[in-house]
């Protein structure tokens, strides 16, 4: 058992090198010499510290000279070694996370030493000495960095935030009673019965979020790429693009190769679609949403949809739990607006009033919802009803969006025909030149 990370102190030794102002960082963690297990960093660390205690200079000259003069040159390897020291961090932005990583292992040395020496004098231990045993190894836990990490200062908060803000759905009425749109931070849950909208619904949400600069990733268990792919570019398309043809079933519209492909470029490195290949668990989601939220900066997720999750757990409904509230984790934590799709139970049918507890699978779902909607065809009717079931940012409730449906364009729109006649910006913008 190594109770020990070599590579995370010389990083911060290297980091120190770097930028000798990050010193300073130890004492969020009450990081000491002996915090570290390899003797020769004790002594460089050591001496830093008394370098920036003196107000001196933290560079490889000085501190070369302050340990020769201490006869602990050699001991620690050398101007070779220290000089080594900086080419192992590129940068001293995460000697934070390094001095953590050191902080923790050294307690974990002390516990276990400390196990071991009571376990062998316990036969003439009391109860006594057992309690001020446990004692002290609650104070070396209530010591560490992760007690400090469980909460913050409430005067440090701030109402206003770079993270704030929503992403809108193309719809004004929803946008209007959301709060301007799905907030960051959120988890969304959209429930109905198969065939009333909902992949049209987040199709449009989806195309307006990358018309507005968001970028998007959609996850579907059901459909295949090709599918996914058709169905939103018709859904995304500028009528110019769309094109009607005749079979032996009658007339039909499909997208034009320059729309695809113009379609396909505006997507380029602004929507990603989860792989087929992935089994669609809350570890292999949880990765893809925390890499493309730091790495390509995507803001809006769409999983289609709850039932198609394969999660731990004992049975369906623990496993649905686990995955829920993991998206709601990820989404608080990294600032997102996350959509996921379940479908409505069957009992549903029979309620005269629509409630969020007619989402299928465990009732402790729509709990964790921020928003949560419903789409519905009524009475027969041609049009597709949003209702708001759950509005946890400004309360407002029981609105409902009464949708128009293109089938050409596959678009759902209101009276004003605003949305229809979106224009989402896939056509590349030409600037006019200039003569001489």
């Amino acid at each position: 058992m190594e109770l020990y990370n070599i590579e995370a102190e010389q990083s911060i030794l290297g980091a120190i090198l770097i930028e000798p102002q990050s010193i300073t960082e130890g004492s969020q963690v009450n990081l000491s010499a002996s915090d570290f297990y390899i003797e020769k960093h004790q002594i460089i660390y050591n001496c830093m510290k008394k370098l920036y205690s003196s107000n001196f200079e933290i560079d490889l000259v000085i501190l070369s000279s302050e340990l020769r003069n201490d006869n602990t040159l050699d001991a620690v390897g050398g101007v070779a070694y220290m000089s080594s020291l900086i080419t192992i961090v590129p940068t001293a932005s995460n000697i934070l996370y390094y001095m953590k990583i050191v902080k923790t292992l050294a307690m974990k040395r002390y516990i276990h030493n400390e196990l071991l020496q009571t376990g062998s004098n316990i036969q003439s231990m009391d109860t006594n000495d057992l309690i001020n045993f446990t004692d002290e190894l609650k104070s070396m836990l209530l010591e560490s960095s992760h007690v400090e990490d469980l909460f913050i200062d409430a005067s440090t908060i701030s109402l206003k935030t770079e993270n704030a803000g929503a992403i809108e759905t193309g719809f004004k009425n929803l946008d209007n009673v959301t709060g301007g749109g799905l907030n960051f931070g959120t988890l969304t849950i959209i429930t109905g019965e198969p065939g009333s909208g909902k992949s049209t619904f987040l199709n449009q949400i989806l195309a307006n979020a990358l018309s507005l600069g968001f970028n998007g990733f959609l996850y579907s268990g059901e459909l295949t790429y090709q599918m996914l792919m058709e169905w939103f570019c018709k859904t995304v398309a500028n009528p110019k693009h769309l094109i009607t043809c005749t079979n032996n079933f009658g007339k039909y519209v499909k997208l034009s190769d320059e729309g695809f492909e113009m379609i396909s470029n505006w997507t380029k490195d602004k929507l990603f679609i989860y792989s087929k290949e992935a089994k669609a668990d809350e570890t292999n989601l949880a990765n893809v949403i925390e890499y493309l939220a730091i790495k390509k900066n995507v803001k809006l997720f769409i999983l289609d949809n709850l039932m198609t999750l394969e999660c731990s757990g004992s049975d369906k409904y623990e496993k649905q739990i686990i995955a829920v509230k993991a998206l709601k984790n990820l989404a608080k934590k990294y600032n997102l607006a996350l959509i996921l799709v379940a479908h409505s139970n069957k009992s549903s049918l029979l309620n005269r009033e629509s409630h969020v507890f007619e989402i299928s699978g465990a009732s402790e779902i729509p709990n964790l919802a921020d928003y949560v909607f419903k789409t519905s065809r009524e009475d027969g009717e041609p049009l597709t009803h949003v209702l708001v079931l759950k509005n946890r940012i400004t309360g407002i409730i029981k609105k409902r969006a009464i949708l128009k449906f293109d089938s050409n364009r596959k678009r759902f729109f209101t009276k004003d025909d605003t949305e229809l006649n979106k224009d989402f910006g896939y056509e590349p913008q030409y600037e006019q030149g200039s003569f001489c």
